[in-house]
């Protein structure tokens, strides 16, 4: 069966600085998960990692992905999800292609471009609670690198 795509672009701004941000994520949220408040925990599965996140309210999310690439050069990166809370069905699979751009007052702007490989004839529609997710977990680690 062949998957069908569809993308979805997100901006989010953020008050910590970018480069702050960037290396948390491409590096010590890999390398140190612990160092890390918003990380409940990181467990290893195969080529995936599952990642367990402290969200508000003390309810943990998990979802399970792939670091694909990262440009530093550029500040951006790019990661995949292939399991997580209220994944829809019919979705295969997410990406997720970061950039991160220097936002006002030297906070940062997260531009985020989200392609849903989607099995079948007709594309997942509702994407606000996914974006509101992502936002929830952007503005959860803003706070946890804004406090250390």
């Amino acid at each position: 069966m062949s998957l069908n795509v569809i993308s979805v672009e997100k901006e989010y701004a953020l008050a910590v600085p970018r480069a702050k941000l960037f290396n948390f994520v491409t590096k010590d949220l890999h390398q140190h998960p612990k160092a890390a408040n918003a990380i409940h925990s990181v467990q290893h599965a195969g080529a995936h990692k599952k990642i367990n996140i402290n969200v508000s309210g003390g309810e943990t999310h998990s979802a399970l992905g792939k670091l694909e690439e990262i440009d530093e050069a550029n500040f951006g990166y790019k990661y995949s999800v292939v399991e997580a809370k209220d994944f829809p069905d019919k979705v295969e699979k997410t990406t997720h292609d970061v950039k991160l751009l220097e936002g006002p007052n030297g906070g940062t702007i997260a531009k985020d471009t989200v392609s849903y490989f989607y099995k079948g004839d007709v594309p997942p529609t509702d994407f606000k609670a996914a974006k509101d997710k992502v936002h929830g977990i952007f503005k959860h680690l803003e706070a946890h690198l804004l406090a250390n």
